[in-house]
């Protein structure tokens, strides 16, 4: 089975447009009281943070559940089943290199992954959008010079930023050049907007990505740099949404 997956850039001023992204997801479910698990990793499971996004989505009947991964109070077995019996995953901000390190630590990366391969419906926002993508870029001591992939979750098969318009997308521009580097081809960076994002489906015919809210920046690797692809525009199924 392949799973929904819907990625949204997030950020300063973007709750209207991430309710309205996230009452698609939820309607797409088919059911009247949809109990959504909101992980948190990103932000170690930050309360304030948690308290604000969980009031914007606990819309309709959506029961919102934070599946603790990095507080004291964090218990593996009870986050895995709150996992398991929701009817969407969750994945929220922060940062994403401390998010994959509390899902590996707690062998929670493998459960997502396995629900994800079960069909489980998956929406991310912000670092928690890379976080569902194949991998992202560090920078060691700040040093750009010493920038490197690693992985994330592989959930959505594609590489996305968030919410970086103001600098042109400059991190996804260096993950882009070193995936080029490492020997990927035609490497392509989506770039998830502060009031858009993307639908992604994996089947037989290949992966399918569809922009949502507004168009997505693309960026690609030709003629030996980093270059501005054409942007990935709203589909009229997005549209009617």
């Amino acid at each position: 089975m392949h799973p929904s997956i819907t990625l949204t850039g997030g950020g300063p001023g973007a709750v209207a447009a991430l309710k309205r992204h996230f009452r698609a997801a939820t309607r797409a479910l088919g059911t009247k009281a949809p109990l959504v698990a909101y992980v948190g990793s990103a932000s170690s499971d930050d309360k304030g943070f948690f308290a604000m996004i969980a009031a914007a989505l606990a819309v309709n009947g959506t029961r919102v559940e934070l599946a603790r991964t990095a507080s004291r109070r964090a218990s593996v077995a009870v986050a895995k089943k709150l996992l398991e019996e929701s009817d969407l995953i969750f994945v929220s901000g922060g940062d994403v290199e401390h998010g994959m390190k509390v899902l590996k630590e707690h062998g929670l990366d493998d459960v997502l992954r396995h629900l994800a391969s079960g069909g489980k419906p998956m929406f991310g926002v912000s670092a928690g959008s890379i976080m569902l993508g194949r991998e992202w870029v560090r920078f060691p001591g700040d040093d750009d010079a010493r920038a490197e992939i690693f992985p994330c979750l592989g959930i959505a098969p594609i590489h996305v930023d968030a919410h970086a318009e103001d600098d042109d997308w400059s991190e996804l521009r260096t993950l882009v050049r070193l995936l080029h580097a490492r020997g990927d081809r035609a490497p392509i960076g989506h770039g998830l907007t502060t009031r858009g994002g993307v639908t992604v489906s994996a089947g037989p015919q290949g992966v399918k990505v569809r922009a949502i809210g507004t168009a997505i920046p693309r960026v690609g690797f030709a003629r030996g740099k980093v270059v501005d692809r054409a942007p990935l525009p709203v589909s009229a199924l997005a549209k009617k949404k």
